[in-house]
């Protein structure tokens, strides 16, 4: 079926064959297979699409605030929220240096990654915060030990501040 018969909002609005021919170039457009007009004359196939959000939770690893959870599972991709340096038993944030706390956000990173089905080795992308860029090092010599030889993509934000007074906050995107 070509492309200037799909709907893809309401009300129902036909794509101009000049808004969806890009040479050698791939052009996703944000539709379900209820959205494809049916022409009566031509045959087509469709493709289903699970938009099926998982919430993630666990006990191994701190609460979140009731505003979110802790991940959310689509399709097979895993998105975890920012894990502070809490203990998940007392729930209270650790003492001592930043690597102290980096190492339990850390672990509490993988609690959620396991009870999402997921684990560290299948993590693609690692988004950390920091309070101050000068405990960039001591972070990243914990956060070496967490990850195999494929490092995941990764960026390092330093931030005015963090939840709960802390200093540091891992959160990643994970396969299953």
């Amino acid at each position: 079926m070509p492309l200037h018969r799909l709907r893809i909002s309401q009300p129902r609005i036909l794509l101009r064959p000049q808004f969806y021919k890009l040479p050698h170039r791939l052009l996703i457009l944000p539709i379900t297979a209820s959205q494809v007009l049916a022409s009566p004359s031509r045959s087509f196939s469709t493709i289903t699409m699970s938009s099926q959000k998982i919430a993630i939770r666990t006990d191994k690893a701190p609460p979140p605030f009731p505003v979110y959870n802790q991940a959310i599972l689509h399709d097979k991709t895993v998105y975890v929220s920012g894990q502070l340096g809490m203990d998940p038993e007392s729930k209270q944030m650790l003492e001592g240096p930043i690597s102290v706390r980096a190492e339990q956000a850390l672990k509490n990173l993988g609690a959620v990654l396991e009870a999402a089905g997921s684990n560290m080795n299948q993590v693609l992308k690692v988004v950390v915060f920091l309070v101050d860029m000068k405990d960039f090092q001591e972070v990243n010599s914990v956060y070496e030990k967490y990850f195999g030889d494929v490092k995941p993509a990764r960026s390092c934000i330093a931030v005015h501040q963090l939840p709960l007074g802390t200093d540091v906050e891992i959160e990643c995107i994970a396969h299953v």
